[in-house]
């Protein structure tokens, strides 16, 4: 091997020491390199698509626990690979993060999640809420205030969801003060991913979020696991106390609607109810939902 290539090989493995917190020794592998080259080349796409904005956003529906009618949407981002389609956060979030790029793809995200805001309300659809990921990054972004106060927002029609992963206790006073700075211009805010995170009940009280949304995790076993409803059922109480809404995210089957649904959540959210989907699907669903939802009321009547 040439001093040159040996350097290169070093370096690699420095990487990913780094990457993987330091303070430790890693091996070079050919594995390692392939795996180094594939980051590095996904990088640069990711580069390439926000300067060609091939980022989107898909849309997926959130229904009443009770009356099954749409009552908001959560928007997700979605990379439109130019060679291999439309690509889920998995496939790019983590190398976005090292890039330190997040913050432009949540910029693009809202911004396509604005548009379509005021595509549903002129279709009359009845959707007049939607949720978006915002990252801790994007929290502190001036820019992002600055382009909320451009903006004539309808109160609580656009909710922030803020990642449980943050630890909202130990930056208690600077996420509360942007917080307030948000909510004064008319964004609610939501924990996502409650109960597999950082979130304290102390926590709830300083920042006082409009819903809490149930990790998958926690709802995915409740239709076979009474520990597990017991759980949820605990979480809908402390929310209740505190005046705050809960969402199940993961609703994978009918049982699942079921079952949360008496355990006292207030909005479901998953592949049993709906899939995440393009926005022109999004308007031809919420149509025919409408449709079938106004037949069972006749139905029942």
């Amino acid at each position: 091997i040439s001093p040159q290539d040996l350097l290169i090989n070093a370096d690699i493995a420095l990487y990913e020491a780094k990457r993987l917190g330091r303070n430790r020794v890693e091996r070079y592998s050919d594995h390692l390199k392939t795996r180094n080259l594939i980051i590095k080349r996904t990088g640069d796409a990711i580069l390439k698509s926000l300067a060609d904005d091939d980022f989107t956003a898909y849309y997926q529906p959130q229904f009443d626990a009770h009356t099954l009618e749409i009552n908001g949407v959560e928007a997700l981002a979605r990379w439109m690979h130019p060679e291999r389609g439309i690509q889920p956060p998995a496939a790019f979030l983590d190398i976005a993060e090292n890039l330190n790029v997040v913050a432009q793809i949540d910029a693009r995200v809202l911004d396509h999640a604005l548009l379509q805001l005021s595509r549903w309300r002129a279709a009359d659809l009845g959707i007049e809420r939607v949720s978006v990921n915002i990252s801790a990054q994007r929290l502190f972004d001036e820019n992002l205030i600055s382009r909320l106060e451009q903006l004539d927002l309808i109160p609580g029609s656009v909710s922030f969801e803020l990642l449980e992963s943050i630890s909202f206790d130990d930056t208690s006073h600077a996420v509360a003060a942007s917080i307030e700075r948000l909510r004064k211009l008319g964004i609610a805010i939501e924990i996502d991913d409650f109960g597999t995170g950082y979130a304290s009940i102390l926590s709830l009280l300083k920042l006082s979020p409009s819903r809490l949304k149930i990790d998958r995790e926690l709802v995915g076993p409740v239709v076979d696991n009474p520990a597990q409803r017991r759980l949820i059922a605990s979480i809908v109480d402390i929310a209740r106390t505190f005046g705050i809404g809960i969402v199940a995210e993961g609703v994978e089957t009918m049982e699942h609607v079921t079952i949360l649904r008496d355990l006292g959540c207030h909005t479901l959210q998953g592949y049993a109810l709906a899939r995440p989907m393009d926005a022109q699907s999004l308007i031809e669903f919420a149509k025919q939902h409408r449709i079938k939802q106004d037949e069972m009321l006749l139905m029942r009547a």
